[in-house]
């Protein structure tokens, strides 16, 4: 019927104190409702609601004498999680390359033809006639 089943009986059984053999299929729906809005906001009282399964194995290892490996699949390592961060902004702060395509005189080129589209647009805004050739970079080699 539905994918937390057994979450679902657990919670009605333990939290709502609620037999759900007698539960009508209309009242299922309802409850189920309320179980799957407090899933999705993380606020149900206990964490065996979110996974019944995986800890029942963990509780019947404890009460058998076993020990828990501290490399569970579910736990949350705040070590492993700073160090991802600490990666990314050392890969962040590693200095730009400095190398170019374009040597000195193309770039100063480029920064002519630039300046003139800017002057361009101005006396455009003025009214005033502007030459084809302003703001036009013509290539003379082919690479």
């Amino acid at each position: 019927m539905y994918n937390k089943e057994q979450e679902f009986r657990a919670w009605l059984i333990e939290e709502q104190k609620i037999n759900p053999e007698t539960l009508s299929k209309d009242a299922s729906r309802k409850r189920f409702a309320q179980f799957v809005e407090d899933y999705n906001t993380a606020t149900l009282p206990h964490e065996k609601y979110y996974a019944l399964e995986p800890y029942e194995r963990r509780m019947s290892t404890l009460r058998n004498g076993g020990m828990i490996p501290q490399g569970d699949e579910g736990s949350y390592d705040p070590r492993a999680d700073i160090a991802a961060h600490s990666s990314k902004l050392k890969q962040r702060a590693a200095p730009p390359s400095t190398e170019t395509y374009l040597n000195r005189e193309q770039l100063q080129e480029l920064r002519k033809v630039q300046m003139e589209r800017i002057e361009a647009g101005k006396m455009k805004a003025l009214g005033m006639d502007i030459k084809q050739s302003m703001g036009v970079r013509m290539d003379t080699q082919y690479d």
